[in-house]
């Protein structure tokens, strides 16, 4: 079966792996974040360089999901929120006793003392060296300065005398006025601030601080194309390669879809498809989705469930289905290789964008529900807001 995994914590970031019945969590996805046999050693993993670069545990998303409208699943920007993580059990249990097939595994990312001690110590360094002249024990050594000196150097071998006494005279102590000194410093501050926001927020995410290692590293893989050993890994934990689409991106991918196939925006806005692309699908609520227990995997029949009560619960039966729908759209490629790899792609990614009518009816079903209870709150909203003028005026 398949299973997401999130790295570097970003919900951009959902990635598939194929496990098997006998693996566990400490067989399979663990090896990933080892830093000298894994994909660690490759990629980084880790949300940024504050954090440790193997997380301390796993957890499985357990918000309940997004249900598309053609009857798959897809993650809630809400799943990794901590009243909806789950632990694993990492060696003891399998991993297909534990997860539903398409459920999100959730690595708890713990902060690095010992990187965040070492990247303050390298800032406060940098900060000491631009200290303003009025106040350094050792004024003049800031970095700009040792730059401006070998440059001295350079521009006397090559004749040009003026630049270097002009570049002499800039950076001897005290050259500048002590309020000149104080905003530099005061920008310096500001830059270090932003340097750091940078990194905290991931947007530059070295794979090590080691210069040497991260040069070994690209030198291998990138440069001499010598990849045996990151194809062996990636094969040894199951990566796939597909990312799981956020709800944003699956909106705008099947509203093109269904512009498309309808024959353009007039076509689409006539036929009635054009309102129903723009928000596909539906939220679902406690007890539905990856919430459904899994000792009613077999038991549990989805369609007999959505047309008794209304709520959409995971089951074999439904499993069984999405593989069905899947298989008959393989069929309409005809043979054609590269459609049918584009197909499972976009199955992997999206879910499906064509199904039979069990799906079209379960969500169907599903949509009423969200109809039904979104114009009760209107109505809710509605008598309040005119309860309360009288109130006010009864006050």
């Amino acid at each position: 079966m398949e299973i997401c995994v999130r790295l570097n914590d970003d919900c951009e970031s959902d990635y598939t792996f194929q496990v098997t019945k006998d693996d566990t969590f400490e067989s399979k996805i663990m090896k990933m974040f080892d830093r000298d046999n894994g994909l660690a050693s490759f990629m980084v993993l880790r949300p940024s360089i504050f954090y440790n670069p193997t997380p301390k545990a796993l957890t499985k998303s357990m918000h309940p999901g997004y249900l598309t409208e053609n009857g798959c699943l897809i993650f809630h920007y809400d799943s990794d929120r901590k009243q909806y993580r789950e632990s694993l059990d990492l060696d003891k249990k399998k991993i297909w006793e534990q997860m539903w097939p398409g459920q999100l595994v959730l690595p708890q990312w713990e902060l690095s003392g010992q990187n965040i001690c070492f990247y303050i110590a390298v800032m406060l360094a940098w900060l000491y060296t631009d200290l303003p002249d009025v106040i350094s024990p050792t004024p003049g050594i800031c970095l700009t300065n040792q730059l401006s000196k070998r440059l001295v150097v350079v521009a006397r071998w090559y004749g040009y005398n003026s630049i270097a006494d002009k570049l002499l005279e800039e950076i001897q102590v005290n050259s500048a006025g002590t309020v000149a000194q104080w905003l530099f410093f005061a920008l310096h501050c500001f830059k270090v601030l932003f340097i750091t926001l940078v990194f905290y927020t991931g947007l530059v995410n070295p794979l090590t601080y080691n210069i040497f290692r991260f040069y070994n590293t690209r030198k291998a893989v990138v440069v001499t194309k010598r990849n045996d050993n990151l194809k062996e890994v990636l094969r040894s934990i199951g990566w796939i390669g597909a990312k799981r689409a956020t709800y944003d991106d699956y909106r705008d991918t099947y509203y093109n879809y269904r512009l498309q196939k309808a024959g353009g925006l007039v076509p689409a806005y006539k036929s009635g498809v054009m309102k129903a692309a723009a928000t596909p699908g539906v939220v679902l609520e406690n007890g539905e989705g990856f919430q459904t227990p899994l000792d009613k995997r077999f038991t549990e029949s989805t369609f007999k469930t959505m047309e008794k009560s209304r709520k959409f619960v995971l089951s074999e039966e439904y499993l069984i289905q999405l593989e069905k729908d899947l298989k008959e759209n393989i069929k309409k490629c005809d043979g054609d290789v590269p459609k049918i790899n584009q197909e499972i792609r976009q199955f992997r990614r999206f879910g499906l964008f064509e199904c039979g009518p069990e799906l079209t009816r379960l969500v169907q079903l599903r949509q009423e529900v969200a109809a039904e209870a979104l114009a009760e709150a209107e109505a809710a909203a509605k008598a309040k807001a005119a309860t309360d003028p009288v109130e006010k005026k009864t006050q």
